[in-house]
């Protein structure tokens, strides 16, 4: 090998070295950063690390994939839809429930299952709709709820702590995203409803566990679990891509509807989950609602109900709608959870219902 040829051997190591070293850098003054940020604002400690199963509201999960935090709170400023900022101070008391009430009480006791509007993380404890709905109705409510959780995942909190709860009444809080999640398959097509992490599936007849993103699960899980700022930037280049998005599948299931062969699979997988929320309510009485009215998920959600003797309130997600459209200020920064102001309207609209369909047929036990 001649000399020059060496040198530019030696200059390309060299530049390849200062470039790692970059890199380096760069990646640890963004680690800094982010977790500085996540202890001030958030309290996040400075050290905890997803590695070591929790991160601030989140818990990983090897049967549930990751789970509500037990006995966390959080204070911290919101912003509504329309920019008004407000308060908020937010617990997860014991097993990670926003809301567990007194297991001592013979008051008629309400458990509420659900997903990131039942985590309800914009709002303060006693704003939430099920702390609404406890005023209301005066009973023992226990309400769970974790961000981005499909309807597997759920049964398996019903399953877990229904014996310890011995509720009278189960409400469930359906979801449009709920047949996104509980197909491994549509999951990987879907940009607006794919967190990147790794949850239960029912598929083949039998629980696994499977990452909803094309790209290696080692590389997407290390990220997930070692880096928050790898975790903050991928997370972000998801959430672009959804932005103005025509490619995700939610647009086709809206244009197919069950012609749709991933969502019509979709649908029979959410069905014989809620068969067996069924089995494992027994006798005890089941009511639901979507948080967001949109086809064909509606109409999903109503078969299904209906096929396992389930209450289907179909009008609820209508009281935020109209609620918008008069002008109210409703919805959360984000403008697609509720804010204080969308949980009141949403718990009196249950409590209503209750009032109205179950005060002949729900009896303590």
């Amino acid at each position: 090998m001649g000399f020059a040829m060496a040198k530019r051997f030696a200059m390309a190591g060299a530049l390849g070295i200062v470039m790692l070293v970059c890199a380096a850098v760069m990646l640890a003054i963004g680690e800094l950063t982010i977790r500085s940020i996540h202890l001030l604002r958030d309290g996040i400690p400075f050290f905890e690390s997803v590695a070591g199963g929790k991160v601030g509201p989140i818990t990983l999960d090897e049967e549930l994939g990751w789970r509500a935090t037990e006995y966390y709170q959080e204070t911290l400023v919101e912003k509504t839809k329309a920019g008004r900022p407000y308060s908020v101070r937010r617990t997860q008391k014991q097993y990670g429930f926003r809301q567990f009430g007194d297991l001592e009480s013979k008051k008629l006791r309400l458990l509420v299952v659900g997903d990131s509007f039942t985590h309800a993380t914009a709002v303060s404890d006693d704003r939430t709709y099920h702390a609404v709905l406890a005023q209301l109705l005066d009973a023992e409510v226990f309400a769970y709820g974790a961000g981005g959780y499909g309807t597997l995942q759920e049964l398996l909190i019903l399953g877990r702590y229904i014996d310890i709860i011995r509720p009278d009444v189960i409400l469930w809080q359906y979801c449009a995203n709920d047949f996104i999640n509980n197909d491994n398959e549509l999951e990987r097509l879907s940009f607006l409803n794919n967190n990147g992490w790794v949850r239960p599936y029912w598929k083949d007849g039998r629980v696994q566990l499977l990452s909803p993103k094309e790209s290696s699960l080692q590389v997407r899980e290390w990220v997930n679990r070692r880096s928050r700022f790898l975790y903050f930037i991928v997370s972000r280049i998801d959430r672009l891509r959804a932005v103005g998005t025509r490619d995700s599948v939610e647009v086709a299931i809206e244009s197919q509807g069950l012609r749709h062969p991933g969502f019509l699979r979709a649908v029979g997988v959410t069905d014989e989950l809620m068969g067996k929320v069924r089995e494992k309510a027994a006798s005890r009485s089941i009511v639901a609602f979507n948080c967001a009215r949109a086809e064909p998920y509606d109409q999903a959600f109503r078969d299904i109900s209906a096929r396992h003797g389930i209450s289907y309130w179909d009008d609820i997600a209508s009281v935020i709608l109209e609620a918008d459209h008069r002008g109210e200020d409703v919805y959360a920064a984000d403008g697609g959870h509720w804010n204080e102001r969308g949980h009141q309207l949403v718990g009196q609209a249950i409590a209503g219902h209750f009032r109205a369909d179950m005060t002949a047929e729900v009896r303590p036990q």
